[in-house]
């Protein structure tokens, strides 16, 4: 057995974790609430004065307004004290008669104390690029994207509970987690048995590039049952080391690998001192429903992959029982491992629910020993679970999750470890972006002060509300930057689900209102404003179309080749490559349907069609063949002279090898004529039945379209024609004139 105790409780080294845990939350928490240098401000009691009696707003920029007289801070001095009546310098002091100027200044009425100015709105928001990496969620929208927390699994790796996410999150950030589990049951593994078993594990994960994810995991156990021995087994946990890699394939879809090799402690007597290694390869896939359906708030995850580990080779002079086999979960089999999940980010809580698979390989057809001697398959004994649980988000940095794991397999194998009925989950995890730049947070406050006694002024100012659409799809674009030009205001953003967005204050009188998104067209609206009105406004961006992008290649026995490129399409251009590139060059276009002409002296030409979408990427690569010394193909008038027939199979429409050059040349002249049309035509002699001759003239003209085809030419640019042995050109007679009756033809049809 592995040793009674290496560690001290793990009530203490749990306490200890979580202590950790919170101490550096407090201190990152501190730490980004250093940019605070605000203070602080309080809303007066008394509601504030209806903006339409109010004077102008006052910016908290301006000089602070002089105190009264009657201000705290300029009361006189308090008089000097009495000089001792024992002072013969000093005379008694004696009641002084006001003087007239005197009486009159005490008769004026004093100058009121203008009134302190009143907070009317505060209004703070994050410096763009500032945001925060994991901001609480808990006044979230129901569907707001930022509700998505990724967080480091119980094994490792960004994930739920034990299924992996494909879907990294954010580059530079390290996550940490602490894990407990607990179990209690009677009667498990075997009858007659009490079982209690506790687990910790700690992880964390680091995302050091876009695609990739490298974490660890550590955990230790302790499981007491009335029918191991001893009684009470405590054990130094597993060490998992792992890495991720990740990318997302389409419109919400992430897929990758994950690859984990895992260190298992010795276990055994004495005599036993040694350990054993595994390692789990799979493939991860992560589906995000709300990139489909932002009001479908789901993400789905699966997981396949193979458990290899020597766990069963740790412990060969002792035989196991089933109680002992569960608490140092040894296996002695490898595994195929399937994991489902679904999660549900909302505000303040994701849902999620699992299902895992383990099944033992290499059984064979005699299955598995249970308890009580009788066999039982490997497929009753496996490892069955589901899982159901939720992460509490409502902290920023900081995750919560509880959760119950259900086993669903009830049958017991030697070899197999048991699966519990009921284990409970409870962990926290923490998140640290190491490339962010700290918060920034922007607090803007308009204050007015209320003027006694007088009329109340005509409203200066007036504001824009509006709502911003795409111009195709008439959705709402959130976070399009709202301006005014000149204003010398910050910008205003569209909200998230909504579109809309509501100005500044802004003087009365003409403005200009401009809207700007990445990958939109700059609008620009102009408007006449009336003081004390709100303005309303309905805005349409156009989306810019992205370019696509050709990694372009030309070669000859794989050494590049200097050639010019001829594009036919959305756009016409021409592009050179050069013999001394070092790779693909690259050439951005619009996207749109493309036929390529590919030329070089010295070298036959080549033609391509090809159709590439928006922002996509085609890699075009051209392997030319020399010219050869002998020309072939001629272009004359109305028609592409051969010098030699192209040769078939005897009775049939096979082109023979020997003919592929020639073709090529025959490639070669389309290009370098640019011949729009053509039409193929097939010819026979006389022998044989002639409605034979005539399908067989058919069949082989359209194995040489299908030839040209192949070699890049356009179909539309291609017809195909046979006329049997309708149109000699010789005498049948012989048969060298019945040689030249076999022949195929190019007529050209449009230059």
């Amino acid at each position: 057995m592995r040793p009674s105790r290496i560690f001290p409780p793990l009530a203490l080294l749990r306490a200890s974790l979580l202590t950790a845990t919170l101490a550096a939350s407090t201190a990152h928490a501190q730490a980004t609430e250093e940019w605070n240098t605000f203070p602080p401000t309080s809303t007066p009691n008394t509601p504030a004065a209806p903006p339409v009696k109010s004077a102008p707003a006052v910016s908290d920029k301006q000089p602070a307004t002089q105190p009264s007289a009657a201000s705290p801070a300029t009361a006189p001095a308090p008089a000097p004290a009495q000089p001792s009546s024992t002072s013969a310098a000093s005379p008694a002091p004696t009641q002084q008669q006001p003087t007239p100027a005197s009486s009159a200044s005490k008769s004026a009425p004093a100058a009121p104390a203008e009134p302190e100015p009143v907070v009317v709105s505060t209004q703070e928001r994050f410096q763009p690029g500032s945001e925060p990496r994991t901001p609480s969620t808990l006044h979230n929208a129901w569907t707001d994207p930022k509700n998505l927390r990724h967080t480091s699994s119980a094994v490792g790796g960004v994930g739920l509970l034990r299924v992996a996410g494909a879907d990294l999150g954010a580059k530079g950030v390290l996550r940490f987690s602490v894990t407990g589990e607990y179990f209690k049951n009677a009667n498990f593994p075997v009858q007659s048995a009490e079982d209690t078993r506790t687990a910790g594990t700690f992880a964390l994960s680091y995302v050091p590039l876009e695609f990739l994810e490298v974490f660890a995991a550590y955990g230790v156990s302790a499981n007491t049952n009335s029918r191991s021995s001893p009684n009470l087994i405590q054990a130094l946990g597993d060490i998992t080391l792992g890495v991720r890699g990740s990318r997302q394939w389409a419109k919400g879809f992430w897929a990758g690998v994950d690859l984990r090799a895992m260190s298992f402690s010795g276990v055994g007597n004495q005599d036993v001192s040694r350990y054993a290694l595994g390692f789990a390869p799979r493939v991860l896939a992560t589906y995000d429903l709300r990139q489909i359906n932002a009001k479908l708030p789901l993400r789905v995850h699966g997981n396949l992959g193979l458990i290899l580990d020597g766990t069963g080779d740790l412990v060969t002079t002792t035989r196991l029982n089933a109680a002992e086999e569960f608490a140092l979960n040894v296996n002695r089999f490898n595994r195929l491992g399937l994991g489902l999940g679904v999660e549900a980010p909302l505000p303040a809580v994701t849902p999620f629910l699992e299902f895992n698979l383990a099944y033992p390989l290499g059984v064979g057809g005699e299955g598995l020993v249970a308890p009580n001697g009788e066999t039982v398959s490997a497929a009753s004994a496996a490892y069955k679970t589901f899982n159901v649980g939720a992460k509490i988000t409502a902290l920023r940095d900081v995750t919560f999750t509880v959760g119950a794991e259900i086993g669903l397999t009830r049958v017991v194998g030697l070899g197999v470890p048991a699966t519990p009925p009921l284990n409970l989950f409870f962990g926290a995890a923490y998140s640290v972006d190491l490339l962010g730049s700290s918060t920034t947070r922007i607090i803007e406050t308009i204050r007015e002060r209320k003027v006694e006694g007088a009329a109340s002024a005509a409203p200066q100012t007036a504001q824009v509300s509006g709502v911003i659409l795409d111009s195709a799809t008439r959705k709402p674009i959130p976070g399009v930057l709202v301006t005014v030009p000149g204003a010398g205001l910050p910008p205003v953003a569209t909200e998230a689900e909504t579109g809309r967005f509501l100005t500044h204050p802004l003087p009365a009188g003409p403005v200009r209102i401009a809207a700007q998104k990445d990958g939109y067209r700059l609008v620009e609206h102009d408007m006449k404003l009336t003081a004390g009105e709100t303005s309303t406004v309905e805005l349409t961006m156009e989306a810019m179309a992205r370019p696509a992008l050709f990694n372009v290649s030309t070669t000859s026995k794989k050494k590049p080749v200097a050639a010019t490129l001829r594009l036919q399409g959305p756009k016409n251009q021409e592009f050179a490559t050069s013999e001394s590139a070092t790779g693909p060059s690259k050439l951005e276009v619009p996207a749109g349907r493309y036929t390529v002409n590919v030329t070089s002296p010295g070298y036959l030409a080549q033609t391509r069609d090809v159709q590439v979408s928006e922002g996509g990427t085609l890699d075009l690569a051209f392997e030319l063949e020399p010219e050869p010394k002998k020309k072939l193909v001629e272009v004359k008038e109305n028609k592409i002279e051969i010098l030699q027939q192209v040769h078939f199979g005897t009775g049939k429409a096979v082109i023979l090898a020997d003919s592929y050059p020639l073709l090529a040349q025959v490639v070669d002249a389309i290009v370098r004529n640019d011949i729009k049309r053509v039409r193929i035509e097939g010819h026979t002699d006389n022998q044989g039945p002639a409605d034979f001759n005539l399908q067989l003239s058919k069949d082989r003209a359209q194995a040489v379209a299908t030839h040209l085809i192949k070699a890049g030419i356009d179909p539309a640019r291609i017809e195909v024609e046979g006329f049997g042995d309708t149109r000699p050109i010789a005498p049948n007679l012989t048969p060298r004139g019945r040689e030249l009756n076999r022949r195929v033809e190019f007529v050209i049809l449009e230059r």
